[in-house]
Protein backbone atom coordinates (compact mmCIF):
# COMPACT_ATOMS: atom_id res chain seq x y z
CA UNK A 1 0.00 0.00 0.00
CA UNK A 2 1.30 3.45 -0.92
CA UNK A 3 1.71 5.49 2.28
CA UNK A 4 3.24 8.87 1.43
CA UNK A 5 2.86 10.03 5.04
CA UNK A 6 4.52 6.96 6.54
CA UNK A 7 5.66 7.65 10.11
CA UNK A 8 4.65 11.33 10.02
CA UNK A 9 3.02 12.70 13.17
CA UNK A 10 -0.14 14.74 12.70
CA UNK A 11 -2.37 16.70 15.05
CA UNK A 12 -5.94 17.45 13.94
CA UNK A 13 -8.24 19.65 16.01
CA UNK A 14 -11.93 18.80 16.12
CA UNK A 15 -11.19 15.35 14.75
CA UNK A 16 -13.95 13.20 16.21
CA UNK A 17 -16.65 13.81 13.60
CA UNK A 18 -17.51 15.41 10.28
CA UNK A 19 -14.70 16.85 8.21
CA UNK A 20 -12.23 16.40 11.06
CA UNK A 21 -12.88 12.66 11.35
CA UNK A 22 -12.49 12.25 7.59
CA UNK A 23 -9.13 14.02 7.79
CA UNK A 24 -7.99 11.79 10.65
CA UNK A 25 -8.97 8.68 8.67
CA UNK A 26 -7.24 9.83 5.48
CA UNK A 27 -3.99 10.85 7.18
CA UNK A 28 -3.90 7.54 9.06
CA UNK A 29 -4.60 5.61 5.85
CA UNK A 30 -1.62 7.36 4.25
CA UNK A 31 0.64 6.25 7.07
CA UNK A 32 0.61 9.10 9.58
CA UNK A 33 0.24 8.59 13.29
CA UNK A 34 -2.60 10.91 14.20
CA UNK A 35 -3.33 12.80 17.39
CA UNK A 36 -6.68 14.54 17.38
CA UNK A 37 -8.81 16.59 19.73
CA UNK A 38 -12.46 16.38 20.62
CA UNK A 39 -14.83 18.49 22.68
CA UNK A 40 -18.01 16.73 23.77
CA UNK A 41 -17.83 13.75 21.41
CA UNK A 42 -15.85 11.36 23.60
CA UNK A 43 -17.60 8.18 22.44
CA UNK A 44 -17.15 9.11 18.79
CA UNK A 45 -13.48 9.90 19.41
CA UNK A 46 -12.86 6.58 21.13
CA UNK A 47 -14.68 4.73 18.35
CA UNK A 48 -12.52 6.45 15.73
CA UNK A 49 -9.32 5.45 17.55
CA UNK A 50 -10.49 1.83 17.56
CA UNK A 51 -11.49 2.00 13.88
CA UNK A 52 -8.05 3.23 12.88
CA UNK A 53 -6.33 0.61 15.02
CA UNK A 54 -8.37 -2.15 13.33
CA UNK A 55 -7.17 -0.82 9.96
CA UNK A 56 -3.56 -1.08 11.13
CA UNK A 57 -3.05 2.60 11.93
CA UNK A 58 -2.35 4.53 15.10
CA UNK A 59 -4.34 7.40 16.59
CA UNK A 60 -4.83 8.98 19.99
CA UNK A 61 -7.66 11.28 21.08
CA UNK A 62 -7.19 14.22 23.44
CA UNK A 63 -9.97 16.18 25.14
CA UNK A 64 -9.56 19.87 24.35
CA UNK A 65 -12.04 22.74 24.17
CA UNK A 66 -11.32 25.16 21.34
CA UNK A 67 -13.57 27.67 23.10
CA UNK A 68 -10.77 27.95 25.69
CA UNK A 69 -7.91 28.75 23.32
CA UNK A 70 -5.35 29.71 25.94
CA UNK A 71 -5.49 26.15 27.26
CA UNK A 72 -4.45 24.65 23.93
CA UNK A 73 -0.66 25.23 23.87
CA UNK A 74 0.09 22.48 26.46
CA UNK A 75 -1.48 20.04 24.00
CA UNK A 76 1.63 20.38 21.86
CA UNK A 77 3.81 19.11 24.72
CA UNK A 78 1.48 16.16 25.24
CA UNK A 79 1.72 15.19 21.58
CA UNK A 80 5.51 15.48 21.67
CA UNK A 81 5.58 13.35 24.81
CA UNK A 82 3.39 10.67 23.26
CA UNK A 83 4.68 10.66 19.68
CA UNK A 84 8.12 12.27 19.79
CA UNK A 85 7.57 15.11 17.35
CA UNK A 86 4.97 17.00 15.30
CA UNK A 87 5.11 17.15 11.49
CA UNK A 88 1.57 18.13 10.44
CA UNK A 89 -0.86 20.46 12.20
CA UNK A 90 -4.43 20.64 10.87
CA UNK A 91 -6.45 23.46 12.46
CA UNK A 92 -9.92 22.13 11.77
CA UNK A 93 -12.13 22.91 14.78
CA UNK A 94 -14.71 25.57 13.99
CA UNK A 95 -18.21 26.84 14.69
CA UNK A 96 -20.89 28.77 12.80
CA UNK A 97 -23.23 31.31 14.36
CA UNK A 98 -25.20 33.73 12.20
CA UNK A 99 -27.01 37.03 12.64
CA UNK A 100 -27.30 40.50 11.16
CA UNK A 101 -25.17 43.34 12.46
CA UNK A 102 -27.16 45.27 15.02
CA UNK A 103 -28.74 42.09 16.35
CA UNK A 104 -25.73 39.85 16.94
CA UNK A 105 -25.20 38.89 20.55
CA UNK A 106 -21.78 39.83 21.86
CA UNK A 107 -21.45 36.34 23.37
CA UNK A 108 -22.02 34.75 19.95
CA UNK A 109 -19.42 37.00 18.33
CA UNK A 110 -16.89 36.18 21.04
CA UNK A 111 -17.52 32.44 20.80
CA UNK A 112 -16.99 32.37 17.03
CA UNK A 113 -13.77 34.34 17.31
CA UNK A 114 -12.44 32.23 20.19
CA UNK A 115 -12.95 28.97 18.32
CA UNK A 116 -12.34 30.00 14.70
CA UNK A 117 -9.52 32.50 15.21
CA UNK A 118 -8.02 32.57 18.71
CA UNK A 119 -7.70 28.77 18.96
CA UNK A 120 -5.81 28.60 15.67
CA UNK A 121 -3.48 31.37 16.78
CA UNK A 122 -2.66 29.97 20.22
CA UNK A 123 -2.13 26.39 19.07
CA UNK A 124 -0.05 27.30 16.03
CA UNK A 125 1.96 29.83 18.01
CA UNK A 126 3.05 26.98 20.27
CA UNK A 127 3.37 24.28 17.61
CA UNK A 128 5.79 26.11 15.32
CA UNK A 129 8.39 26.11 18.08
CA UNK A 130 8.73 22.32 17.82
CA UNK A 131 8.18 21.83 14.09
CA UNK A 132 11.10 21.03 11.81
CA UNK A 133 11.76 21.99 8.16
CA UNK A 134 9.35 20.20 5.88
CA UNK A 135 6.51 20.37 8.39
CA UNK A 136 3.03 21.45 7.28
CA UNK A 137 0.35 23.65 8.80
CA UNK A 138 -3.05 23.31 7.15
CA UNK A 139 -5.88 25.57 8.23
CA UNK A 140 -9.46 24.62 7.46
CA UNK A 141 -11.13 27.83 6.36
CA UNK A 142 -14.25 28.31 4.26
CA UNK A 143 -15.31 29.63 0.89
CA UNK A 144 -16.92 32.36 3.03
CA UNK A 145 -13.39 33.46 3.88
CA UNK A 146 -13.03 34.64 0.30
CA UNK A 147 -16.27 36.53 -0.30
CA UNK A 148 -19.61 37.26 1.33
CA UNK A 149 -22.43 35.43 -0.44
CA UNK A 150 -25.40 36.53 1.63
CA UNK A 151 -26.69 38.21 4.77
CA UNK A 152 -26.48 37.01 8.40
CA UNK A 153 -22.93 35.68 8.14
CA UNK A 154 -20.69 38.64 8.90
CA UNK A 155 -19.10 37.21 12.05
CA UNK A 156 -18.40 33.85 10.44
CA UNK A 157 -17.15 35.62 7.29
CA UNK A 158 -14.79 37.73 9.38
CA UNK A 159 -13.44 34.71 11.24
CA UNK A 160 -12.70 32.82 8.03
CA UNK A 161 -11.15 35.87 6.37
CA UNK A 162 -8.85 35.89 9.41
CA UNK A 163 -7.93 32.24 8.77
CA UNK A 164 -6.98 33.08 5.19
CA UNK A 165 -4.96 36.03 6.43
CA UNK A 166 -3.12 33.91 8.98
CA UNK A 167 -2.36 31.38 6.25
CA UNK A 168 -0.77 33.91 3.90
CA UNK A 169 1.15 35.75 6.61
CA UNK A 170 2.44 32.64 8.36
CA UNK A 171 3.68 31.31 5.02
CA UNK A 172 5.89 34.41 4.86
CA UNK A 173 6.94 34.05 8.50
CA UNK A 174 7.86 30.38 8.23
CA UNK A 175 9.14 30.07 4.69
CA UNK A 176 12.76 30.55 5.69
CA UNK A 177 12.36 27.61 8.09
CA UNK A 178 10.92 25.37 5.37
CA UNK A 179 7.53 25.08 7.07
CA UNK A 180 4.65 25.23 4.60
CA UNK A 181 1.34 26.87 5.52
CA UNK A 182 -1.82 26.48 3.45
CA UNK A 183 -5.58 26.54 3.86
CA UNK A 184 -8.34 24.31 2.55
CA UNK A 185 -11.61 26.21 2.07
CA UNK A 186 -14.63 23.90 1.88
CA UNK A 187 -17.93 24.87 0.35
CA UNK A 188 -21.14 23.04 1.28
CA UNK A 189 -20.07 19.65 2.63
CA UNK A 190 -22.55 17.02 3.77
CA UNK A 191 -22.11 16.61 7.53
CA UNK A 192 -24.30 16.18 10.57
CA UNK A 193 -24.20 19.95 11.08
CA UNK A 194 -24.84 20.83 7.43
CA UNK A 195 -26.87 17.99 5.88
CA UNK A 196 -27.57 17.94 2.17
CA UNK A 197 -31.27 17.65 3.03
CA UNK A 198 -31.31 20.69 5.31
CA UNK A 199 -33.43 23.82 5.07
CA UNK A 200 -30.86 25.69 2.99
CA UNK A 201 -29.62 22.71 0.98
CA UNK A 202 -31.27 23.64 -2.32
CA UNK A 203 -29.80 27.15 -2.18
CA UNK A 204 -26.35 25.81 -1.39
CA UNK A 205 -26.47 23.32 -4.26
CA UNK A 206 -27.58 26.10 -6.59
CA UNK A 207 -24.48 28.12 -5.67
CA UNK A 208 -22.13 25.38 -6.87
CA UNK A 209 -21.13 24.69 -10.45
CA UNK A 210 -21.49 20.93 -9.86
CA UNK A 211 -24.95 21.21 -8.36
CA UNK A 212 -24.21 19.01 -5.35
CA UNK A 213 -22.85 18.92 -1.84
CA UNK A 214 -19.30 17.78 -1.32
CA UNK A 215 -18.22 14.79 0.74
CA UNK A 216 -15.99 15.00 3.80
CA UNK A 217 -13.60 12.62 2.05
CA UNK A 218 -13.10 15.18 -0.71
CA UNK A 219 -11.91 17.75 1.83
CA UNK A 220 -9.69 15.16 3.48
CA UNK A 221 -8.11 14.36 0.12
CA UNK A 222 -7.08 17.99 -0.33
CA UNK A 223 -5.57 18.04 3.16
CA UNK A 224 -3.63 14.85 2.48
CA UNK A 225 -2.28 16.33 -0.76
CA UNK A 226 -1.05 19.47 1.00
CA UNK A 227 0.50 17.34 3.73
CA UNK A 228 2.26 15.07 1.27
CA UNK A 229 5.36 14.91 -0.92
CA UNK A 230 3.72 16.41 -4.02
CA UNK A 231 3.06 19.80 -2.38
CA UNK A 232 6.60 20.88 -1.54
CA UNK A 233 6.38 24.15 -3.50
CA UNK A 234 2.95 25.23 -2.30
CA UNK A 235 2.68 27.66 0.60
CA UNK A 236 0.46 30.61 1.41
CA UNK A 237 -2.27 29.12 -0.79
CA UNK A 238 -6.00 28.74 -0.23
CA UNK A 239 -7.41 25.67 -1.95
CA UNK A 240 -11.17 25.76 -2.49
CA UNK A 241 -12.97 22.43 -2.25
CA UNK A 242 -16.33 23.87 -3.12
CA UNK A 243 -17.72 22.40 -6.34
CA UNK A 244 -17.24 25.76 -8.01
CA UNK A 245 -19.02 27.88 -5.36
CA UNK A 246 -16.40 30.63 -5.65
CA UNK A 247 -15.70 30.20 -9.36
Amino acid sequence: MNQPLHDKIALVTGGSRGIGAAIVRRLAKEGAKVAFTYGKSRKQAEALVREIARAGGQAKAYPADAAQPRRLPPLVKRVIRDFGRLDILVNNAGVFLGGKIGAIKAADYERVMRINVDAIFHLTNAAVNVMEPGSRIINIGSVLGERATGPDMSVYNASKFAVAGFTRSWAKDLGERGILVNAVQPGPIHTEMNPETGAHADFMRSMTALGRYGRTEEVAGAVAFLAGPDATYITGATLNVDGGWNA
